[in-house]
């Protein structure tokens, strides 16, 4: 398909970023990292090389890595009460994202162990937060008031129905000659689409951008990434992409598609690298007058190469202060 654009651009990363706003909704964990040589076997006991605590989860990932890139992040999840919720909370604050508690007072937060392999960056994940509790019904409601202000808004499928009752406050979307959504009058939304949930397709009508990783399948719908990409086009996003680890990111509007290809580097830990990616994207596009293809192509770019250079350090906060800055990335069009 032939690139229809009128040229508006993400801001490239590096830029100052005007404090724009983000309201992140979704999971929040406490994340236990341990970078390991080798997993363990069948009733083996090993001693980790190093070892991170941290908040985790993807909606809190992103929403670290926008405050990171200079955004006011307000993350809305459930944390709870306990010693537990109290560490990620502190992580948090220590981050500067704000942070609206969805069951304040009871014991809720979900906790991960991940095991990441010296030698090639992989990791296996064993977490807890297969029932999310629901969130207290005042919560609910005030974390509604939240969406005024905002420039961008980031869903990670978790936290459904305070995403849907957030989301229902905006006015609706006209759409620009190009075939992507506007954002005139309120602020755009992504959905971090890490694998489908029950209830996602009550999600997606309220969805401006869509960026999905390799795993998610909506029912019914194949491995091609162009026939997801097709699905969440026909479902309410008017801009998707499809990302599959370190190759090209799939992208297709309903007049034009393409691919990004995200720098080369040597993963050290592959962990929370799409949550950066998502939060880095958000980031770049939170400035925009509109939401055109050109600028949302600039923004997937810009995103991959901030989350390439996440995955060359151990655990999901010492890229923070990393220095160097991973190579460009390549746009292609279709």
């Amino acid at each position: 398909m032939a690139k229809q654009a009128d040229g508006a651009r993400a801001r490239p990363v590096g830029a100052v970023a005007g404090q724009s706003a983000g309201l992140f909704v979704g999971l929040t964990t406490l994340d236990t990292i341990y970078l390991v040589r080798h997993p363990p076997g069948p009733d083996e006991k090993i001693v980790a090389d190093d070892l991170v605590v941290a908040a985790g989860g993807p909606a809190t990932g992103a929403a670290v890595a926008f405050a990171h890139l200079g955004g006011r992040a307000t993350l809305v999840s459930a944390v709870g009460s306990g010693p537990l919720a109290a560490a990620a909370r502190a992580d948090l604050v220590t981050l500067g994202i704000r942070h609206h508690d969805l069951r304040p007072g009871v014991p809720a937060l979900p906790v991960s162990a991940i095991m990441v392999n010296l030698a090639g960056g992989e990791r296996a994940v064993v977490s807890a937060h297969g029932a999310l509790p629901a969130a207290a019904p005042p919560a609910a409601d005030a974390a509604r008031a939240l969406l005024a202000g905002a420039d961008v808004v980031l869903v990670d499928g978790h936290q459904l129905d305070v995403a849907v009752n957030i989301l229902g406050a905006r006015r609706s979307r006209p759409t620009g000659a190009d075939g992507a959504a506007t954002s005139a009058g309120r602020p755009p939304v992504v959905f971090d689409g890490g694998s489908w949930k029950p209830g996602t397709e009550r999600l997606l009508p309220h969805v401006d951008v869509a960026l999905c990783g390799s795993a998610f399948r909506p029912p019914g719908v194949g491995v091609d990434p162009d026939e997801v990409l097709r699905y969440l086009l026909a479902h309410g996003p008017s801009f998707a992409a499809v990302t599959h680890g370190p190759g090209p990111v799939r992208w297709a509007t309903a007049r034009a598609d393409g691919e990004v290809r995200p720098p080369a580097v040597r993963a050290v830990d592959t962990l929370g690298a799409g949550d950066v990616f998502h939060g880095a994207f958000a980031w770049s596009i939170a400035a925009l007058p509109r939401l055109t293809t050109a600028g949302l192509v600039d923004a997937l770019a810009a995103a991959s190469r901030v989350a390439a250079r996440s995955v060359t350090s151990f655990g999901t906060r010492s890229w923070l202060t990393a220095q160097d800055e991973a190579p460009a990335p390549e746009t292609r069009e279709s």
